[in-house]
């Protein structure tokens, strides 16, 4: 069964509580009620994760749309969110666990310094999914930005 396949088992509503970790303000976790919506696309090739959150009261919403090579574990996504990409995309290049968890790994500029990682993890396990995306320091110090934990609506 290939990893497509395995991820078409969570299509679907799902429902969770969104913790954003701001470590740099004075209020470091921000809570709010977040929807996902997991579908397939392009004739089964892909699988779309789309979401919703919030924050400070203003709703936001994000997408990861995932790929993966059906000859190995190679995945690759991309990732965009109303809050924290600023009218970009994120390409992120990783693989699949035996587990069927996935991570994968991408980067984005930020002005005057060397270019940061975000690492996002999908951790599926029967009518629970986890979605972990982790901020990433040049030097590869990973601290854990936002997580999300949703059940079957």
């Amino acid at each position: 069964m290939s990893l497509n396949e395995d991820l078409a088992k969570y299509v679907g509503t799902w429902s969770g509580t969104n913790i954003l970790h701001t470590p740099w303000m004075p209020e470091t976790l921000r809570q709010s009620p977040s929807d996902l919506t997991v579908s397939l696309k392009a004739n089964r090739q892909f699988v779309a994760f789309e979401y919703t959150w919030a924050y400070e009261g203003e709703p936001q919403e994000g997408i990861i749309l995932l790929g993966c090579d059906t000859r190995s574990d190679a995945v690759q996504t991309v990732w965009t969110d109303s809050w924290h990409s600023s009218h970009t995309f994120m390409l992120s290049d990783g693989k699949a666990a035996d587990d069927g968890s996935i991570s994968v790994k991408g980067y984005y500029k930020v002005e005057g310094h060397p270019d940061w990682g975000w690492r996002t993890d999908i951790i599926p396990d029967g009518e629970k999914l986890r979605i972990v995306m982790y901020n990433v320091s040049p030097e590869g110090e990973e601290d854990i930005a936002v997580e999300t934990d949703f059940s079957r609506t």
